[in-house]
């Protein structure tokens, strides 16, 4: 239900604007500032001259990118504006030029990035291509590490809609210290780093999206969140969903309330994930964790996994349990099949309250390829609640130590 609320407040916020811009608004396009659209020509100074007109005006203001090819960047699209409303309207592709670095703007590894502005709508059918695969800025010792195609740095009241984000090393969409954006019906093609990545931000709308990631995850929710709301998400080929606050830095900050409800996980090498370092030293909580109406289609490795041993490297600092605490987390109507016959793996400290409320209800998973491997629940230091029909049976699996 909240989440519900949370995605129709965001929704009226939007429609005002819409409302808002038709009403009067002021058309500022980058060709009329110089860009040629051809390809070749680099047209970064056109498309920051163009925002700053319209960021300046006092007005509702359209930003226009009509079809063509433009090579950009980078660039920081950077408030606060004057305007009332921004519509930056996406037709053409905007495409990074092949010595692509990272903005000046307020986060550090953006090809593009919108910075400290308010009211904003993305839309159009258009395409933001970071020609990572053919360029890499890190290893030519021109960034810190590979550059996100997009990034919306403490951006509010917001909506991102229509557009195509592909080709990134470091990533599709990053969503920085934001409150109230919504993300419905963006398409993120197979290459490039992690799909859309979350990070100290407040009721954040996913809807309708299709993400295609080689080998990184979907989406990725880091620490400081609050109100993560995702439905109707196809993910394909990737890592799946991850909530992951590892808990290294002492800085790190809860994470309260995702809803991941009616999502499709296909030939994905897993698909949820809730993972915090072994020997983390920070006493931090994930908590309001809900997973509903999901959908896993020949899943390649291990389907859920929640892991407070977290340590990829073999080589973490302490062996004392994880101080990050995990509690109310519901698994609600899990359908599909998998070729991994490990479906859920629970691996939970030591510390006292480390899991708890782990809940499963309604799920049925089977093994595909090979009927003589038995489905697999294995359970380290939890017992979940269960009610419904769970298959497999929760814990039918002994711990390894």
């Amino acid at each position: 239900m909240g989440s519900e609320f949370i995605h129709g407040i965001t929704w009226f916020l939007f429609l005002v604007a819409i409302c808002a811009i038709k009403a009067k608004a002021i058309s500022v396009n980058v060709v009329k500032f110089g860009a040629k659209g051809d390809g070749k020509t680099d047209d970064t100074k056109a498309f920051t001259q163009a925002w700053t007109q319209a960021c300046s005006e006092r007005q509702n203001n359209k930003y226009v990118i009509p079809k063509g090819k433009y090579i950009v960047g980078p660039v920081d699209f950077a408030g606060p504006c004057k305007a009332k409303t921004i519509h930056f309207k996406v037709d053409g592709t905007v495409q990074s030029s092949k010595k692509q670095s990272v903005t000046g703007g307020a986060h550090r590894n953006a090809w593009i990035s919108f910075t400290q502005v308010n009211n904003l709508l993305i839309s159009g059918d258009g395409i933001f291509d970071g020609q990572g695969f053919e360029y890499n800025c890190a290893k030519a010792k021109q960034c810190e590490q590979p550059p996100l195609n997009l990034i919306f740095s403490m951006v509010k009241d917001s909506h991102i809609q229509g557009i195509t984000s592909n080709n990134s090393v470091g990533g599709q969409i990053g969503i920085y210290r934001s409150r109230n954006v919504t993300v419905d019906d963006v398409s993120i093609g197979t290459r490039g780093g992690e799909g859309i990545l979350i990070e100290k931000s407040t009721n954040i709308n996913i809807t309708n999206t299709d993400i295609k990631i080689l080998s990184d995850n979907c989406v990725t929710i880091l620490d400081g969140n609050t109100g993560i709301n995702i439905e109707k998400m196809t993910c394909s080929q990737g890592n799946g969903l991850g909530v992951s606050v590892l808990g290294n830095t002492g800085k790190e900050e809860p994470v309260n309330g995702v809803t991941v409800r009616n999502c499709t996980f296909s030939h994905t090498e897993g698909a949820i994930r809730i993972q915090s370092s072994a020997g983390s030293t920070a006493n931090i909580a994930i908590s309001n964790l809900v997973f509903e109406d999901i959908i896993f289609d020949y899943l390649q490795n291990m389907a859920i996994i929640l892991d407070q041993e977290h340590c990829p490297s073999k080589q973490c600092r302490t062996p004392n349990p994880s101080k990050v605490k995990v509690s109310n987390v519901s698994f609600k109507n899990i359908k599909g099949n998998s070729v991994d016959n490990r479906i859920v793996i629970l691996e939970c400290g030591t510390a006292p309250g480390a899991c708890k409320d782990i809940k499963f209800s309604d799920m049925r998973v089977l093994v595909e390829g090979d009927d003589r491997l038995e489905t697999q629940f294995r359970c380290k230091n939890v017992k979940p609640l269960v009610s419904g029909k769970v298959d497999p049976g929760a814990c039918n699996t002994r711990a390894v130590a």
